[in-house]
């Protein structure tokens, strides 16, 4: 399966308010994913389980009291591990509301990273991206475990949209 029909499976047909109430959208994202602004469907999302707006301003995507932002990333082989990059963290104001697509399992994980912590672990990125900031998060298969990033995972998309901290 491709990452955009997981995330429309697994998040946007049972979170959006738009696609949750009406079954021929529902249908045909199912049939037609590739179409749709996936990262932006999961912002919308967020928003509107979460009880805040969906602003967009930099820095942030969300004018909820942690001034948090929606990163959308996948699990991804890295020589011989597989990593989950959350990329273009460098002007991001407050806490990460994290959906991890994971080919590995069919599925999608979430994590919710406060400021505070991540300010911690990023890293620079090298070359023409000196100037961008990343989080890599290492995924062990064998434990379905997300190693130094695991304490950050939520159990659900409502958690996750839910969460202040």
């Amino acid at each position: 399966m491709s990452k955009n029909l997981v995330l429309i499976r697994d998040v946007i047909n049972l979170y959006h308010p738009e696609f949750v109430n009406t079954p021929a959208l529902k249908h045909y994202a199912l049939k037609n994913p590739d179409i749709f602004n996936v990262e932006r469907l999961i912002e919308e999302s967020l928003a509107a389980v979460g009880g805040y707006d969906f602003v967009n301003e930099y820095g942030r995507d969300f004018n909820d009291c942690n001034d948090s932002d929606s990163k959308t990333t996948s699990v991804i082989p890295d020589g011989n591990s597989k990593t989950a990059i959350i990329s273009g963290i460098e002007n991001k104001i407050g806490s990460l509301r994290v959906t991890i697509y994971n080919a590995f399992k069919d599925s999608v994980d979430f994590m919710y990273i406060p400021w505070s912590e991540w300010q911690e672990m990023k890293e620079p990125s090298y070359g023409k991206n000196v100037y961008k900031e990343k989080i890599r998060a290492r995924w062990n298969q064998k434990k379905d475990y997300y190693n130094s990033c695991e304490h950050f995972r939520v159990g659900s998309f409502k958690e996750l949209a839910t969460i202040q901290g």
